[in-house]
């Protein structure tokens, strides 16, 4: 798991996966006409950069097995990343890299489950 540099398309990918709520959340900002405001200035990236890209590494690997309609309420889901009372996009919005990493990689388990019938 290798997380890249965040650009201005990464930041509209997640956006266009995960819905713009979701993604300012995600960044850490308390609105999204805060997220709209920091998505202007370059040097806010390097503070929201690393959550966002987490975010859109999830959702590609939801993509990937074709439920990307999952992603978003397994991002909001508390307990989904395997801790109690957090959610995996609160996860990401507090992240270090060990925490990052923890949530992609419950992603994978997850979505490597059998689908529920």
């Amino acid at each position: 798991m290798t997380v890249g540099v965040l650009s201005a398309s990464g930041v509209d990918r997640c956006v266009a996966l995960l819905g713009e709520e979701l993604t300012a959340y995600i960044a850490g900002a308390s609105t999204v006409g805060e997220f709209q405001r920091w998505r202007g200035d370059r040097r806010r990236w390097a503070e929201f950069a690393g959550r966002v890209q987490g975010a859109v590494e999830v959702a590609d690997a939801f993509a990937r097995a074709n439920r990307l309609g999952a992603a978003a309420g397994w991002l909001r889901e508390v307990g989904a990343a395997g801790i109690a009372g957090r959610s995996p996009a609160r996860m990401l919005r507090e992240a270090t890299g060990d925490t990052l990493k923890r949530v992609i990689e419950a992603a994978d388990r997850f979505i490597r489950r059998p689908a529920a019938r």
